[in-house]
């Protein structure tokens, strides 16, 4: 049952699977329209350069962010803080805690993937020492209301006081430019994934579309030979039997075991009749030649009376089967 369900794709028309390919290759096209947009905007905002740092307490969220939603923020880094963590779309989060200058609450948090949490504090240790690192956060800002759900919440178990004003960051990690390029081509991987399955659904179409040609041609052809086998097998197409009980059928339905035999028994009695029909006719116009008789009194002319035989015989080659007749008186 489960085999059937499987295989019940590939049985489809062709006109279904030329249909999904077209769709297919609809969505496919219009994410290439998004990862060329995508790909414009990056090299716009490399080149634009990040946006002025701002300090946490003078952080505007309207003026301090640019068009692709590019923060550059200032903020205290504290090592000995604990660091959060939380689970979302299958992949673990780590968060790092950004205070203010004054350190009285939580303003920023940075969230990065679990396994890059060694990286992101690498590069906040490296701009500075001691308990209280200033540190520049370069990224980009996440409005997700379910993740600052979820880091209410993380921070909230921590016991840590959090400002109402919380901004969440995905800082670059490494190099901006490589990051942000690195972050537009991701947008490919749904163009190959579209792309991939138009070609695919295109191939069985065309696939389909053969194999339903070369059985209509197979089809036709079974057809015509069996249209040919049942006008050989016709009993049209045989003669009626002779008197002698030979089967002579037409030329197209002749045995190998009679097609020899027969001209030569047809030769045969051909001859047999041709060397007894003289004997014959000699002896029946014997018979049945009436003598000769004037029409004319006292006799001397040529002209006489012909029997029916005669008269038959003279016209059509042959003799009645009439008895012959007397010599007319």
């Amino acid at each position: 049952m489960i085999l059937k369900m499987l295989l019940l794709p590939f049985r489809f028309n062709w006109i279904i699977y030329l249909t999904l390919a077209l769709g297919a290759g609809y969505f496919a096209n219009q994410e290439y329209q998004i990862y060329s947009a995508n790909i414009v905007d990056a090299k716009a905002q490399i080149a634009e350069g990040p946006p002025d740092p701002s300090p946490l307490p003078k952080w505007n969220a309207s003026t301090d962010i640019s068009v692709n939603g590019e923060v550059n923020i200032v903020g205290v880094y504290i090592p000995s803080f604990d660091q959060g963590r939380f689970d979302l779309f299958g992949a673990k989060w780590g968060v790092i805690i950004l205070a203010d200058e004054k350190v009285r609450e939580v303003s920023a948090v940075l969230v990065v993937r679990f396994d890059d949490i060694s990286l992101i504090e690498h590069q906040l240790v490296a701009q500075g020492n001691g308990e209280r690192i200033i540190v520049t956060v370069n990224g980009t800002l996440n409005h997700s209301s379910e993740w600052v759900d979820l880091i209410w919440g993380e921070l909230s178990v921590m016991d840590i006081p959090i400002s109402d004003d919380l901004v969440v960051i995905e800082p670059f990690i490494g190099n901006r430019a490589e990051v942000i390029y690195r972050a537009a081509e991701k947008t490919i991987d749904t163009l190959i994934i579209f792309s991939s399955l138009a070609g695919i659904l295109a191939l069985l179409a065309l696939v389909k579309f053969l194999n339903k040609r070369k059985s209509s041609v197979s089809q036709s052809q079974i057809l015509d030979r069996e249209a040919l086998a049942a006008g050989q097998k016709s009993p049209r197409s045989q003669r009626s039997a002779p008197s002698n009980g030979l089967i002579v059928t037409s030329p197209w339905g002749i045995p190998k075991e009679q097609s020899g035999l027969l001209p030569v028994m047809v030769n045969a009695q051909a001859k047999s009749q041709n060397i007894l029909n003289p004997l014959c006719l000699h002896i029946a116009d014997l018979e049945v030649q009436p003598p000769f008789t004037s029409v004319f009194p006292g006799g001397g002319s040529s002209f006489r009376f012909k029997s029916a035989d005669e008269i038959i015989h003279q016209s059509f080659g042959t003799l009645s089967t009439l008895k012959p007749l007397k010599p007319y008186d």
